[in-house]
């Protein structure tokens, strides 16, 4: 269901239950003013007839002007039956009151007629208890009830004689009838008023949800499929000063984000590429030991061809054109060592770092984020546990002085070491932590404060035996080919990485993981620690 046909029911509903309540109060409003109205004619009729009944009996002509008093009255008023109720005679045998027939003339001694005068009443349940009250405390009493099957207005007055004394009540009977008529009319127009005014604010309501709501909604969900699509220069105009303007305004505010946001991915991924190269580089560095073994042997033969024109040299000193050729031989020879010599240094030599405050656990999630394609092409599931403290005086934050890049190449060369070693796919935590301790073969120096990045896998591990050789330069524990794939190491990652930890005044140690694995341990000096 649309929003628009839903507002349109919900507020019809509200508007027709809050008019039907308006109508109902109406309507009961209406009933009163209808029965005060029949009250108030009834008690005027009522008062008239008691004063004008009174007056014949206080001048002793209530048998002669009662019956025609009567009837004239109830000629002027055909809609109210009257009749009057004798309260001091009765027939012989029956109680009072007796009731007396409008019209029916007294007998000639003065007596009370029982033929004329007393009738059975009519069926009428709260007469008694009328009659009763108007002997107690002389007042006029009223009721609504039914008669016969029809709604009526009963209206007992009471009747006094010339000593005040309460001898008889008229009673006034008024239909009902043409004030349920006019109530029925006036709840005929309620229902037409809300029924017409809820089709009329239907109308209103559903147009105007269309025009308000359902139309800047339309455009907007289609500007959203657009972003979707990959369309972030999507814009919005903002047409009203409301909420829907406030929504066009967040709306372009989102794409504007989202657009910064695909600029810093580019970046990020330029980032990403520049580490590759970086990588690229360490690989470079990783072939070292390659080289040094070339080396080795394009050294080796010049070292031979001079240790042997010098042998030759000592036999024929005495021969100055054998010693000048022997001489040019070695100074050629000699210059082709410097040469490869000087290759070597120009292509290991490291650049000057810059040091500045580097937040270990920062680098360390860069890290993983570089390697992400690796890790998943090696089914190797990493993450990067929370930083920790170890001691009230450890350091509250992971900070330390160094060159970032450097870092980075040691957490990399070591997290590449612990993919290859775990073939089958595995586990690999990143984990920082803070710690006061003494450094190693300094047990007698004052406690100093350090930041440590564990880098645990759950790999093949690394024996004892070669513990102690791990980090020497072109020592290798990776065979040649594992798993169909080129393996093999030029043992310079440990050993670089070693050399660039010290050059942070810091160490490497190495345990074994429970249960399988390795645990490299690096120990930097926090940023706070005095340098000596």
């Amino acid at each position: 269901m649309r929003i628009g046909t839903r507002i349109t029911i919900t507020t019809i509903t509200l508007v027709m239950f809050t008019l039907g309540l308006y109508g109902y109060l109406s309507v009961r409003a209406r009933r009163a003013e209808l029965a005060a109205d029949l009250e108030r004619q009834s008690s005027l009729v009522g008062s008239a007839v008691q004063v004008a009944i009174e007056a014949a009996l206080q001048q002793g002509l209530f048998d002669e002007d009662a019956p025609r008093l009567l009837q004239q009255w109830q000629d002027k008023e055909p809609t109210i039956g009257l009749s009057y109720v004798d309260l001091l005679h009765s027939r012989p045998g029956h109680t009072p009151p007796a009731f007396a027939v409008v019209g029916t003339p007294a007998p000639p001694d003065g007596g009370v007629s029982d033929a004329a005068r007393f009738v059975t009443p009519p069926p009428d349940p709260t007469r008694t208890e009328r009659l009763t009250r108007i002997g107690i405390d002389g007042q006029a009493v009223g009721g609504h009830v039914r008669l016969n099957g029809r709604a009526v207005y009963v209206l007992t007055v009471p009747v006094r004689d010339a000593e005040r004394r309460v001898v008889g009540a008229i009673e006034l009977v008024r239909d009902e009838g043409d004030a349920e008529m006019a109530l029925a009319g006036s709840v005929r127009a309620a229902v037409y008023a809300v029924g017409g005014l809820s089709v009329m604010l239907a109308l209103f309501v559903f147009v105007s949800a269309r025009s308000l709501l359902s139309s800047p909604l339309k455009r907007l969900v289609e500007a959203i499929d657009d972003v979707t699509q990959g369309d972030l220069g999507r814009v919005i105009l903002r047409e009203r000063d409301d909420e829907i303007g406030d929504l066009a305004d967040r709306f372009n505010e989102m794409t504007g984000s989202l657009r910064d946001a695909r600029a810093q991915i580019l970046d990020g991924v330029d980032a990403k590429l520049a580490l590759e190269a970086r990588l690229r580089h360490s690989e470079k560095l990783a072939t070292i030991g390659q080289l040094a073994a070339g080396i080795a042997h394009e050294v080796g033969t010049p070292l031979n061809v001079i240790g042997g024109r010098a042998r030759t040299m000592e036999k024929k000193a005495n021969d100055p054109a054998e010693v000048a050729k022997n001489a040019a031989i070695i100074a050629t020879q000699t210059q082709r060592i410097t040469k490869i010599i000087q290759q070597l240094l120009d292509f290991a030599r490291r650049p000057a770092s810059v040091r500045t405050a580097v937040d270990l656990q920062t680098v360390a999630k860069d890290c993983l984020d570089f390697l992400e394609h690796q890790l998943s092409t090696s089914r190797v599931e990493a993450k990067l546990g929370a930083f920790s403290t170890t001691g009230d005086d450890a350091p509250a934050k992971p900070i330390v002085v160094g060159d970032a890049d450097q870092l980075q190449q040691v957490f990399l060369n070591l997290c590449l070491n612990a993919i290859q070693a775990m073939p089958d796919g595995g586990s690999l935590e990143l984990t920082t932590r803070s710690l006061v301790r003494r450094r190693p073969g300094l047990e007698t120096a004052a406690p100093l404060r350090f930041v440590v990045l564990d880098v645990a896998d759950t790999g093949i591990g690394i024996p004892e035996s070669d513990r102690d050789r791990i980090f020497e330069p072109f020592y290798s524990t990776k065979s040649p080919r594992q798993n169909g794939k080129e393996q093999g190491g030029t043992g310079l990652g440990l050993s670089v990485s070693v050399g660039i930890v010290k050059d942070h005044d810091g160490w490497i140690e190495i345990d074994s993981r429970p249960g399988g694995g390795t645990i490299f341990h690096i120990f930097l000096p926090a940023q706070d620690d005095p340098k000596p």
